[in-house]
């Protein structure tokens, strides 16, 4: 059996990911390719000249009467933080589940958006139905749900690598979570901006957002933490794609590497997308980078009392369209592996 999918927001680099995706999916029935009114009406390989031959659905706008023409199991939502605001509650009324990549439905306290994200939320009883999409830990309200909050590209990297030893409580309490993150410039959009040209970006390395990034709260908020004693900072690589986080963590007490070992093993020894790399190797780029794998090492210090923990993932995949299609077969009850392995 088949589910008729759409996707809003084909233009940019998420929505060709999941475009890719989905072409190779046994249970998805691309039909519907919906991007902005100020993309107009294109074939798809004139956004995106890898899908010829491959794809060659005709963009539309989602508001739209075309989208009459079909009846969408799913739609994904590739698309700004205001847009899925103001989408999602109309997708929902058509009858169609949401899978919304932006950050508008992931913050449960409905007033930090005028901080955080620039705008009013106006869908409170929406925000509380949303489903936090990680599956490793939200499986089985994944299952069920109308509108699934796909999860950051950093917070992915982060709360995958930090929550095991959160929830074992092996963390000192009230102690400070360093968070020291770097992504491939695809993180960014495929917007035009003069600090993303290449020759900005080539031989630069660089910092950006310290302290003050979105997706610090929403860290928080799945792993509990108190936001002032957490750091994130965030930095650009000059590659395309990728994530690898740094994260300085204290202790209660000394712990061995083989007891840190365990807690990740007893959390993620049933999850095929978490690979345990231990204490004798480290994750990198080229490991994760075209998969839906997040992988994660780390190193002790001061005798057992601290922690560096590393964790790598492909930003537009694990951190994006790979775990929306992970999320899209946990609530169709197939194989989270469907389509990605």
């Amino acid at each position: 059996m088949k589910f008729k999918v759409g996707v809003v927001g084909v233009s940019g680099y998420a929505g060709l990911e999941l475009i890719k995706i989905m072409m190779s999916h046994p249970a998805m029935e691309f039909v519907a390719a919906m991007d902005a009114k100020e993309i107009g009406e294109k074939p798809l390989p004139e956004l995106h000249a890898g899908l010829r031959g491959i794809c060659e659905l005709v963009t539309f706008p989602p508001d739209s009467d075309r989208l009459k023409e079909f009846q969408l199991d799913t739609v994904f939502l590739c698309t700004p933080d205001k847009v899925s605001h103001d989408l999602v509650p109309k997708m929902l009324s058509r009858g169609s589940r949401v899978i919304d990549f932006s950050g508008a439905f992931r913050l449960k306290n409905i007033a930090s958006y005028s901080d955080w994200y620039g705008f009013q939320h106006a869908n409170p009883e929406l925000l509380a139905a949303a489903i936090y999409g990680l599956p490793e830990w939200n499986a089985k309200t994944i299952a069920p749900a109308r509108l699934i909050a796909n999860p950051g590209c950093y917070p992915t990297s982060v709360i995958l690598a930090l929550l095991p030893l959160i929830q074992a409580g092996l963390l000192e309490t009230g102690s400070a979570i360093i968070c020291d993150s770097k992504s491939g410039v695809t993180g960014a959009g495929r917007g035009v901006k003069p600090e993303l040209m290449f020759s900005e970006v080539t031989d630069n390395f660089r910092p950006y957002s310290p302290i003050t990034h979105r997706h610090a709260p929403e860290m928080c908020q799945e792993i509990g933490w108190d936001l002032n004693n957490f750091t994130f900072v965030p930095h650009l690589l000059p590659t395309n794609r990728g994530i690898i986080s740094t994260i300085y963590v204290r202790f209660n007490q000394p712990v061995s590497s083989a007891q840190i070992e365990a807690e990740y093993g007893r959390r993620y020894s049933n999850r095929p997308f978490v690979r345990i790399l231990g204490a004798s190797r480290l994750p990198e780029l080229r490991a994760v980078v075209r998969t839906n794998f997040c992988d994660i090492g780390w190193r002790l210090t001061d005798g057992g009392r601290r922690a560096v923990i590393f964790s790598a993932i492909d930003n537009l995949v694990k951190g994006a369209s790979g775990q929306a299609v992970q999320n899209f077969n946990v609530m169709h009850a197939l194989d989270e592996r469907t389509g990605l392995l």
